[in-house]
């Protein structure tokens, strides 16, 4: 280390300068790069993340839309079923138009089964392979301990009732429901075996990446999946019992993205997987980008260092260069530069030392003091408002020339806020410059706060020429930052709205903050009733409450909703006034 430190004291002033300055620029460069590529990288992978998710629940959701369409076909079955009897002949015509119209109507049911509960039964387009009794297969029983509610059964082997159609066990699932006949008592059973073509249909037209996949399974059986040796790998006994879980398994080796989704309505687990390599895959084009912008801003600093290190060490060089020479006894040498700056007044002190060498050895005392007060006068000089006004204006032109362009809004935002705050005098104007000033006020807060801080402002455009009391809407926006958003976990929103009616022109703030549990929130609304002083609660409601009651009467004011933990909602009712008339009159009044 100390080696180290005498290697760099024993460089030449131009290269310490120059290692001087990259350093100091190169160091949070690239911690800014390596900071910017973690959360790059993260959030692109949460996306994914949440994109299979959403996939995966909306995929169980379509068949939950199929499955209850199914249930409605069952229950017209049933419906007839267990209100028509057979005719002589044993056929029930009812029974047998709505089957035969089902069957056109919907192709992937396969066949349709009625077992009644004294063994007969009414068949379409399935067969009866044994006379063992009806009541003593699974399925019957399964649909008579349900009593009435809809079974989805994914295993159609070993049943004594089959599909005309040369159909496997594993290409249908079956749906089940008992019925009672018209004195209450047991009638039989429905069994409707449905081909999984729709299901194929709605788990194969979602694509998670390119080697992603969707399966779906009833308990620890799989009810459909694309060809795929990845599925009887995944434990599906380490599901967790919620609806939806992401969880992360290692397969063969290679890391997978296992989302699952369970539904209420069917008991079916939809199965998103999903190579993590993929999402590493989408992250690539971002790190090449990231690396590209750090090589390219590498390159600038280095030139921009060299440009700005030779400013600074070129005329330091000349000046050494010319004082070896003096040494040699050449006094003609003169500094030449057009420097306002230190190494100017060292350049011009070095030429005028030249001249008066002669003097200054006679007379060193008088020149040196000569000299320090010429160097102070020259000092002095330099400091007046103009010099400083140049400067900043040269500091503000550098702060623009590297895109720093948020401090110029969050000043403007300030200014604006500043403006209206002033108003020229006025304590009512139209609601268009008091969005302005809580858009601003917004902005202020969103750049402080982050991502912890979200807001919208859907107030229409039609409102804005109503006439508000100036600076009404901000406190509440403020109550709902610090009372609300702040003291919550995480990030938050606030939302303005605002309608018409006939009675008045309401404007409401929303938050999904901390909220205000339901004895703070009936102490708020009684202490507004009563006008009593509220400010030292940190809400300061009773302030604009009293405002909107002394400029329009009564029946005009606050009013507040919330739930703790969920949200609170602040809602201003107000007359519709507008026109510049309505400002002038009430600021007479």
């Amino acid at each position: 280390m100390k080696h180290l430190v005498q290697m760099y004291n024993d460089m030449k002033f131009r290269n310490k300068v120059l290692l001087s300055m990259m350093t100091a620029a190169l160091i949070p460069f690239l911690l800014i790069s390596a900071i910017t590529g973690t959360v790059l990288v993260r959030e692109v992978s949460d996306r994914s993340t949440r994109l299979t998710q959403q996939l995966v629940r909306q995929t169980s959701e379509s068949l939950d839309v199929y499955l209850s369409t199914v249930e409605k076909l069952v229950s017209v079955i049933v419906a007839e079923g267990s209100a028509s009897l057979p005719d002589a002949s044993g056929e029930n015509p009812d029974l047998r138009r709505t089957a035969d119209l089902i069957l056109r109507a919907y192709p992937e049911v396969a066949g349709i089964t009625v077992a009644y509960d004294d063994d007969s039964c009414f068949l379409s387009g399935m067969t009866r392979i044994s006379r063992d009794l009806y009541s003593d297969e699974g399925w019957y029983r399964t649909a008579v301990s349900l009593d009435g509610r809809l079974g989805i059964l994914g295993d159609a082997v070993g049943r004594n009732v089959v599909s005309n159609l040369n159909y496997s066990s594993d290409t249908i699932f079956s749906v089940v429901k008992s019925f009672r006949g018209e004195d209450g008592r047991p009638g039989g059973v429905v069994l409707v075996d449905i081909r999984k073509d729709m299901i194929e249909q709605l788990v194969n037209r979602v694509s998670i990446g390119e080697n992603g996949f969707l399966y779906v399974m009833a308990g620890d059986s799989v009810v459909y999946t694309p060809p795929s040796d990845i599925v009887y790998r995944v434990d599906s006994k380490s599901f967790a019992s919620e609806s939806t879980e992401n969880t992360v398994v290692q397969i063969a080796g290679q890391d997978y993205l296992i989302s699952n989704h369970l539904s209420d309505y069917s008991g079916w687990r939809v199965v998103g997987v999903m190579p993590r390599t993929e999402s590493y895959d989408s992250v690539r084009p971002v790190y090449a980008a990231l690396f590209a912008g750090i090589g390219i801003g590498l390159l600038l600093v280095f030139l921009f260092t060299i440009r700005l290190s030779q400013s600074v060490t070129r005329p330091v060089s000349k000046l050494s260069s010319l004082m070896e020479k003096v040494e040699e006894g050449d006094f003609s040498v003169r500094f030449n530069a057009a420097y306002q700056d230190e190494i100017g007044v060292l350049g011009r002190s070095f030429n005028h030392m030249l001249e008066r060498m002669d003097g200054l050895i006679r007379e060193l005392n008088e020149e040196k003091q000569i000299r320090l007060e010429a160097q102070l006068k020259s000092l002095q000089e330099q400091i007046k408002p103009h010099f400083l006004y140049n400067t900043l204006d040269t500091i503000s032109w550098m702060a623009r020339s590297q895109g720093a362009m948020d401090v110029v809004q969050l000043v403007d935002a300030l200014t604006s806020m500043f403006r209206v705050g002033l108003s020229q005098g006025r304590d009512y104007i139209p609601l268009r410059e008091e969005k302005t000033h809580v858009s601003n006020y917004l902005f202020i807060q969103n750049v402080r706060y982050k991502d912890r801080l979200q807001y919208a402002m859907e107030i229409p455009e039609e409102l804005d020429y109503y006439i508000v009391p100036k600076l009404v809407l901000q406190p509440l926006v403020e109550n709902a930052i610090y009372h609300g958003i702040k003291l919550k976990r995480g990030g938050g929103l606030i939302r303005l709205t605002g309608e018409a009616r006939d009675d008045g022109l309401y404007l409401r703030v929303w938050d999904n903050g901390a909220g205000i549990s339901a004895d703070r929130l009936e102490e708020l609304r009684r202490s507004l009733k009563e006008n009593r002083e509220e400010r030292a609660s940190g809400f300061g409601l009773s302030y604009i409450e009293e405002r909107i009651r002394l400029a329009y009467g009564e029946e005009y004011g606050l009013d507040i909703a919330s739930e703790e933990g969920v949200y609170t909602e602040v809602t201003l009712h107000l007359p519709l006034r507008e026109g510049e008339s309505h400002v002038q009159s009430i600021d007479r009044g």
